[in-house]
């Protein structure tokens, strides 16, 4: 039955790699084969088989079932088109089960528990994102000529300092190749012109990790520089559309860059759609064998960079923006890592170490989320129990693959701190995203069952109410750890808004019960005027946020008052 694996045993070591991510950032680097669709499928289903063998499972024939589905799936992969074999493989994904609706996490999931059935809150995220009353217009009335001379210099280092580390996607030496052309040539209409407008359109809005100054973070729209950003970007917009038939690298690094553009002034709808675009070029990648002259500027780790990154960018917001419900999209993230560029300078070397360390760290979020969202209601509390351990030890050797310069708890003075606080700000919050996934099946059980419901899929109460504490405690942690964020125009600025609003929901939900109102940190109605403090300054930017904004005043001052909880 196995003689069918023989072709593919040269990357059957990458699910080693990628099933070993967590135990040291060595082992997390990987070696130049190139993977097509096809073989990521297949990689994933082996992948499968592994998290049921080394599960310990005693269930021979449900192993020997999933061995019998890999190779049927690989026996047919070269017959069968890209999503029936997609659809054929049943990998696991993040597919939500019908009556996992309570287990979703976002906020209009929270808003949909029954405890706010008095509200009668609005679930229609994406009405209110494209409501065309908008309190601020979105994109103001400015003048779409850039001007050709200003300092790209100072543009493109502030874009290098404040949104390139983050995303390690490009080759400084091709950009500033790109800005030395345009200088002696000018603007072009080809797409390395597009990424350079791009460029300059973020360093024009880019900032230090300090906070916003304005009272509002709408007065930013007022400023010279947002409307400098908005002329280059819409510049760029105009030859975005050379590109669409396109599937190079350059093209992914193009639209990916849109994307982040839009996330950075709150467009999410118009962001995301620029990530799909992003990852469609990604797709392309490896359909076809790339010939070597191909290779011959490091494309692979470009290809690997701009396809991790494009996946990661897009599956978060779909995520948020409930768009798309198809098992089709709902991939699960690639079985690769991308590789490092050789001769590494010491600052750069830090971003990479970040960069590892957060992928690594997303599979494991992602592992976990796939758990979450195939629970259901009937499901046995002592099992989730049994996985969330787990979870936490994994979580546990991932904190301590770390290097010293990205240790959690250390902080870092002199010329590095500000990069390094602000790689390890962003990594704390990803991992508190990874201990509230684990510990959400047990908030959603406490607040939308009874014990009766549950049968005997219960757990002894002091375990539930040490895990239901402990998520209501993330809650809290996620919005006093989020606060030196909370004025800061970035990428993940909305995502931010949405995860703290949503601990604040959660937060609500638990005082308005009474059994739970013991089991709340005492810090938690402090936490949510945080979050009150927070909407109020991004609530002009978009519709969602001024509305959820009322929704937190409007339970908080009930609580205030007696209505409900305490």
């Amino acid at each position: 039955m196995f003689q069918q694996y023989g072709r593919f045993a040269a990357r059957v070591k990458f699910i080693v790699l990628a099933g070993t991510e967590i135990c040291g950032m060595s082992s997390i680097i990987l070696t130049g084969t190139s993977f097509d669709s096809a073989s990521l499928a297949i990689l994933d289903k082996l992948n499968t088989i592994e998290e049921l063998l080394r599960g310990g499972t005693n269930d021979r024939a449900q192993v020997h079932q999933a061995a019998v589905a890999a190779a049927t799936s690989i026996a047919e992969t070269d017959a069968r088109g890209t999503l029936s074999r997609l659809k054929s493989l049943n990998s696991p994904s993040l597919e939500r089960a019908k009556d996992s609706a309570p287990f979703h996490m976002n906020i209009e999931g929270v808003l949909s528990w029954s405890i706010f059935d008095d509200l009668s809150p609005n679930l229609d995220l994406k009405g209110l994102l494209n409501s065309s009353n908008q309190p601020v217009p979105l994109i103001p009335s400015v003048d779409t000529e850039f001007d050709e001379h200003v300092a790209e210099e100072t543009l493109v280092a502030r874009f290098m300092s404040n949104v390139f580390i983050y995303n390690p996607v490009l080759e400084e030496a091709k950009v500033h190749r790109y800005m030395r052309d345009a200088r002696y040539i000018g603007i072009g209409w080809d797409a390395q012109s597009c990424l350079l407008l791009l460029i300059y359109a973020h360093g024009s809005i880019a900032g230090p990790f300090d906070g916003g100054h304005q009272q509002e973070a709408s007065a930013f729209r007022t400023t010279p520089q947002f409307k400098q950003a908005e002329s280059f970007f819409s510049a760029a917009q105009k030859r975005m559309g050379l590109l669409l038939c396109k599937t190079g690298v350059l093209e992914a690094q193009c639209f990916f860059l849109a994307g982040v553009y839009l996330m950075a002034t709150l467009r999410p709808m118009e962001a995301w759609k620029m990530f799909v675009q992003a990852l469609a070029c990604c797709q392309a990648f490896y359909t076809e064998k790339e010939s070597p002259e191909a290779d011959r500027e490091g494309e692979q780790r470009l290809r690997e960079s701009i396809y991790w990154t494009c996946f990661k960018s897009e599956l978060e917001l779909r995520l948020e923006l409930n768009v798309s419900e198809t098992s089709i999209w709902d991939l699960t993230y690639p079985a690769f890592f991308p590789s490092p560029p050789d001769g590494l300078r010491s600052q750069r070397e830090i971003v990479w170490y970040f960069y590892l360390a957060e992928i690594a760290l997303r599979r494991l979020g992602n592992r976990i989320l796939n758990y979450v969202y195939d629970t259901k209601a009937a499901s046995s509390l002592a099992a989730i129990a049994e996985s969330t351990v787990g979870f936490e030890q994994q979580a546990t050797d991932w904190l301590r693959s770390l290097p010293q310069a990205l240790d959690l708890d250390s902080t870092v003075d002199g010329e590095d701190g500000r990069l390094h606080n602000s790689l390890k700000f962003i990594l704390k919050g990803h991992l508190l995203d990874c201990y509230e996934m684990m510990y959400w099946p047990f908030i959603v059980y406490a607040v939308n069952y009874d014990a009766v419901e549950r049968n005997d899929a219960t757990i002894p109460k002091p375990m539930m109410d040490s895990f239901v504490q402990k998520a209501l405690t993330i809650c809290v942690e996620r919005i006093e750890k989020n606060e030196e964020g909370f004025r800061y125009r970035h990428h993940g600025t909305w995502l931010m808004l949405r995860s703290c609003t949503r601990s604040a929901f959660v937060l609500l939900a638990a005082a308005r019960i009474e059994k739970l109102t013991l089991l709340l940190p005492e810090r938690w109605r402090y936490a949510i005027e945080k979050v009150i403090e927070m909407l109020r300054y991004w609530r002009r930017e978009s519709r969602d946020v001024e509305d959820r904004l009322r929704l937190v005043e409007l339970l908080l001052d009930g609580l205030m008052n007696g209505h409900r909880g305490e």
